[in-house]
């Protein structure tokens, strides 16, 4: 499957929320006095206390039928932009997936998190998108970056409901909890992915799209138009 294609899936995944999102799910944070209410991300979609005994992903992905109640590790990323703008929609990634941050030298590649030199078939087999939704089933208007200290390639465990999926690699979770771990390093890929390491990691940088050499000689493509962005 080409990029272009896991890339539509999913922004199917997002499609589907579209209509009649909840403007007003969770809590609310006035921007002024007068002016209107902002939407935010209950912080109770969040634990501090690291579920036990928790599957991988990719364990789960192929017999989780819609309406199973699910709980998997992953980690933030699969996309050059794992999170939507102005919706609490982002996506994960199985840990057996390599981020690019975890090949190569330091610093090598600004945008890690988008797995580009891992197998497209791959990272659609072991891909997820997660919905953090308000009162009317819809999801929250609000970046679900930051909150609980989400942020890409961080381990995450998710608590929720399979909302949605298909054979050609769609799952999408409504999520109930989650954990937010840390992040892995070269050499300690599971790094970030136990009680404890919540902190582990540091920021990765730059996250200007684009393309960009690997170390390996190849200019790798992020927007999947298949061809050069700059």
């Amino acid at each position: 499957m080409s990029r272009n294609t896991h890339l539509l899936l999913g922004l199917s995944a997002l499609f589907i929320t579209l209509n009649g999102c909840d403007q007003g799910g969770g809590d609310t944070t006035a921007s002024n006095d007068v002016g209107p209410t902002r939407a935010t991300i209950p912080a109770a979609f969040f634990t501090t206390d690291r579920p036990t005994e928790v599957v991988d992903l990719i364990q789960i992905k192929p017999t989780a039928s819609v309406g199973d109640s699910v709980v998997f590790l992953a980690r933030v990323g699969g996309r050059v932009e794992p999170f939507v703008d102005g919706l609490a929609i982002f996506t994960v990634a199985d840990p057996s997936l390599l981020s690019c941050e975890l090949m190569g030298d330091e610093d090598h590649c600004p945008l890690p998190w988008d797995y580009c030199c891992e197998d497209p078939n791959g990272i659609t087999a072991g891909s997820a998108t997660i919905r953090l939704n308000g009162s009317a089933g819809t999801p929250i208007a609000a970046n679900a970056e930051g909150a609980g200290g989400l942020e890409p390639l961080k381990f995450v465990i998710v608590e929720g409901v399979v909302n949605e999926r298909n054979d050609e690699g769609l799952f999408v979770i409504d999520a109930t909890e989650i954990w937010v771990g840390g992040k892995p390093m070269r050499g300690m890929p599971r790094r970030g992915s136990l009680a404890g390491e919540e902190n582990e990691g540091a920021s990765t940088g730059d996250t200007d799209a684009g393309e960009h050499d690997h170390g390996d000689g190849v200019a790798h493509d992020h927007d999947g138009d298949g061809k050069p962005d700059h």
